[in-house]
């Protein structure tokens, strides 16, 4: 196994984060004497804050109890929060700057009561954000595309539905996978492909959440199919491979299935199993893949699409990006791949990426809809 990616990761976030709640605490800081008698306490309360996510994050992955599990969710939470006050702070720091120049703060919010206005409007309009995001979490948007691809003719398209990006443990819980195995069967499809990140970083934990029973109820008459994403690398391939199969699930790990006659489904292992000191086949060397059917490839990382144009893939799924999760990291995203959400044509190869219908880290969503996504697959 490569630490060394992992580490540096690591260390990278970690001093960001670390960063951003000392610029936190600077502000913090200047109002703290208005709190009178609750100054030690809010103060203590801060410092908490900031370190329940690395604390229980780290706790949890040599020793996972209850409270390494409580310090995951509070610091989750407060991640989420902790963004909005930040980028809120800039905000007002700009204008402090903009007033030596042209006046744009009234006087009468001048000095440390003014500090101390401003700072509660950014943690009341932080809060907003965050209440906004929750409710846009937990409500998934469906979205259908028609879509032409070549082969037999059929009576009627076959509807695909594509799921990506559950992260099902700590935080997405067993009634919010509920509620997303109750939205994917309402759209009534044929197949149904779930591209990656099942599971958050602990199979044990999604399997509390009786992740084997929901994915049961799961409705398709020509069958349920999933990729390993790089969480399920991270939190053990094999045995989430299993978790899923229990559940009535056909993992595809660098094979291939035909699907009614109609086309070949692909599916990868994500190109995380190469840090892992593990292999992924090149897509070519799939059996089916350069076939009569039309290819359709689950690969749960937008990377390298060019491999599937070469390859005369006709239509590639993806997930892993999240657009983002929170504004305004899509515009991170939307740098780091080529494309981070929707479609994108590379050649003669149609791709899709999904935003996911889950969350990881903080459960809420402000820079995308969750969504499920229902393809309509006619042939000609």
């Amino acid at each position: 196994m490569r630490l060394s990616p992992f580490l540096s990761f690591f260390g990278v976030a970690l001093g960001v984060y670390g960063a951003a709640n000392l610029f936190i605490w600077f502000h913090l800081a200047r109002v703290v004497p208005y709190f009178g008698v609750f100054k030690a306490p809010v103060v203590i309360a801060f410092w908490a804050l900031a370190a329940a996510f690395p604390a229980g994050r780290v706790g949890g992955a040599f020793c996972r109890c209850a409270l390494t599990d409580q310090l995951t969710i509070l610091g989750s939470w407060y991640l989420g929060f902790m963004v909005y006050v930040l980028l809120l702070l800039v905000l007002v720091d700009a204008l402090r700057l903009a007033d030596h120049w042209v006046r744009v703060v009234p006087r009468s919010l001048a000095g440390g009561r003014g500090a101390l206005a401003a700072f509660w409007a950014v943690l009341l309009l932080s809060a907003a954000v965050v209440a906004a995001g929750r409710w846009n979490a937990r409500n998934p948007v469906v979205r259908e595309y028609d879509l032409v691809l070549k082969g037999m003719p059929r009576e009627a398209p076959l509807r695909v539905a594509v799921a990506s990006d559950l992260h099902v443990g700590l935080l997405v819980r067993n009634h919010w996978l509920a509620d997303i195995i109750d939205t994917v069967n309402s759209t009534g499809p044929d197949v149904v492909v779930l591209v990656g990140d099942i599971v958050d970083s602990d199979v044990t934990r999604a399997q509390e959440e009786d992740l084997p029973g929901q994915l049961e109820k799961l409705s398709a008459p020509l069958g349920v199919f999933a990729v390993l994403g790089n969480h399920e690398f991270y939190s053990g391939a094999e045995e989430a491979a299993r978790s899923f199969a229990e559940g009535g699930v056909t993992v595809l790990r660098d094979r291939s299935v035909v699907i009614d006659g109609a086309f070949t489904l692909v599916g990868r292992d994500d190109r995380t199993a190469s840090l892992l000191g593990s292999t992924r086949k090149s897509l070519k060397t799939i059996e089916g893949v350069g076939g009569e059917l039309s290819v359709i490839v689950m690969d749960h990382t937008p990377n390298d699409l060019g491999e599937a144009e070469e390859a005369g893939v006709a239509l590639q799924v993806s997930g892993h990006t999240h657009r983002g999760q929170l504004w305004p990291f899509n515009l991170v995203t939307s740098r780091l791949f080529e494309q981070d959400w929707g479609f994108h044509e590379k050649g003669g190869t149609l791709f899709y990426v999904s935003c996911g219908v889950g969350a990881w880290g903080p459960p809420i969503r402000t820079s995308s809809r969750p969504e499920v996504v229902v393809l309509n697959i006619s042939f000609e």
